[in-house]
Parts: C-alpha cells; sequence; structure tokens
C-alpha cells in the first residue's frame, strides 16, 4: 500500500510538470508584459513584432470603477506618449474633454445617474508639428468601454 502512494505522488509530479513544460515549449504562455518595460527610454516596446498594446500610442485596459456614489473613474494604460487625451462620455449625447496632462491616466465622471449605460472613449493625441491652428491634432483611434452604473 506504502508503494501505491509513492507511486501515485511520483505521477501527479510527472504529469504536472510534463504540462507545465508543454505549455511554456508550445509558446501558450507569455510573459507579461508591464508598463515599465514600455517607458519611452526603453526600446522593449519598439523592437516588439506582436500586436501588443505597447506597440503604439491607443490607450488600452479601459476599467470604470463605480465605487463612489454618482462617479465613475474610468482608467487606461497606454505605452507610448502623447500630448494629451481626449475623452468622450455621455448617455444620450456625447460630450468631450480634453486632458492636457500627458501623465493622466484616469478621468472621472461626475453626476452619473442610477441603472445608466454610459458609453466612454479615450483616444490619445499629439500637437500639430507646426503653429498652424488650422491643422489637426494627430490622435489614435478611439478605445470604447460601456459601463452601466449601479443603484446606488
Amino acid at each position: 500500500m506504502h508503494k501505491i502512494g509513492l507511486n501515485s505522488i511520483f505521477f501527479r509530479y510527472s504529469l504536472t510538470s510534463v504540462i507545465l513544460l508543454t505549455t511554456f515549449s508550445a509558446g501558450l504562455i507569455r510573459p507579461i508584459k508591464t508598463l515599465a518595460e514600455c517607458t519611452p527610454s526603453t526600446s522593449t516596446c519598439n523592437s516588439k513584432t506582436d500586436n501588443s498594446p505597447c506597440d503604439s500610442r491607443n490607450p488600452y485596459n479601459l476599467v470604470a470603477d463605480t465605487t463612489r456614489v454618482r462617479r465613475i473613474q474610468i482608467t487606461w494604460n497606454v505605452c507610448q506618449k502623447n500630448d494629451f487625451y481626449q475623452v468622450s462620455s455621455g448617455d444620450d449625447k456625447d460630450d468631450m474633454t480634453q486632458i492636457n496632462d500627458p501623465t493622466a491616466r484616469s478621468w472621472t465622471y461626475v453626476g452619473a445617474r442610477d441603472l445608466v449605460k454610459y458609453t466612454f472613449k479615450v483616444r490619445g493625441c499629439n500637437a500639430p508639428t507646426t503653429k498652424d491652428t488650422a491643422q489637426e491634432p494627430n490622435c489614435t483611434p478611439w478605445t470604447q468601454l460601456v459601463v452601466t452604473t449601479p443603484d446606488w
């Protein structure tokens, strides 16, 4: 009976090892890229060939926090620098806010109503390279998040 227990433990250990090694060697598990890896001072973002969010200026990982009553805080991550961000919000109408802080990673919508579906869009923009006021900024595509508020 003692041999069966040891064989069972050895089998479980071997099976776990085989699964993990197979998963790693097949490339099914990739290391998670952190924002620290994507800072402009490093070249790891620019040299990547995959389609990860760090290959562009696009805001990604939009998340909504509705824990504060009547407020929806939208947060996002970015890899490459933008001069400013534009946030579009609203339920039946679109309102756009410009955040002139290149380090901004959040924005708070105030005055949200109970049980309403809100659509938020965020994009990063760079100012025109010339002083021509008619020239539009260079902006990324909108990244969208739909949030239904709780019954506060």
